[in-house]
């Protein structure tokens, strides 16, 4: 049991008492975890890529991706995850996820939806991160294409005009 200190009123008492821990995340821990959180997502995710990849030159089911989607979606909300998986790649993976198939099948619907929506809430996305893959083709691909859902194709728009903003204003 703790002693109480004398010195000290109900409030400050009850004030300590309420005092919270740091979360996880803001320890001096955090930036090792993220890698490892972020390096197995991105693997994973990888691989469901290159499976549907391989399974629908089978012309099996492609479901991969989408069992795996809430899980990614999950982490590409989580915040503090967000330096770690810019800078690890993940807008390389979300262009393999997004990509359509060598014979022109669009990605699930649902798959397009929520990797827009998240790539909508990503924050710290830089000109360099753009550069490094060809997300926004397929992003601007998406936005052309008239087989694409109404909501797609709006969530892919605002995604080129955020990052047609970027780009002008880093170069001016």
């Amino acid at each position: 049991m703790e002693s109480v200190d004398p010195s000290k009123t109900d409030f400050e008492l009850m004030r300590d008492s309420k005092k919270r821990k740091l979360p996880w995340w803001k320890t001096p821990n955090a930036p090792i975890i993220c890698k490892r959180i972020v390096k197995n997502l991105l693997r994973r995710m990888y691989a469901a890529a290159r499976e549907d990849i391989e399974l629908r030159k089978q012309h099996k089911q492609v479901t991969k991706k989408l069992a795996l989607l809430n899980e990614f979606l999950d982490a590409l909300r989580k915040r503090y995850l967000h330096p770690t998986l810019l800078d690890r790649g993940v807008l390389s993976v979300i262009e393999l996820w997004l990509k359509p198939a060598a014979n022109g099948e669009l990605t699930n619907s649902q798959i397009t939806r929520g990797l827009l929506r998240s790539m909508l809430e990503l924050s710290g996305v830089t000109r360099t991160h753009l550069e490094r893959c060809k997300v926004v083709e397929v992003v601007f691909a998406l936005q052309n294409r008239r087989d694409e859902m109404h909501d797609n194709q709006r969530m892919a728009s605002e995604l080129i005009h955020r990052w047609a903003r970027l780009r002008t204003s880093k170069c001016s």
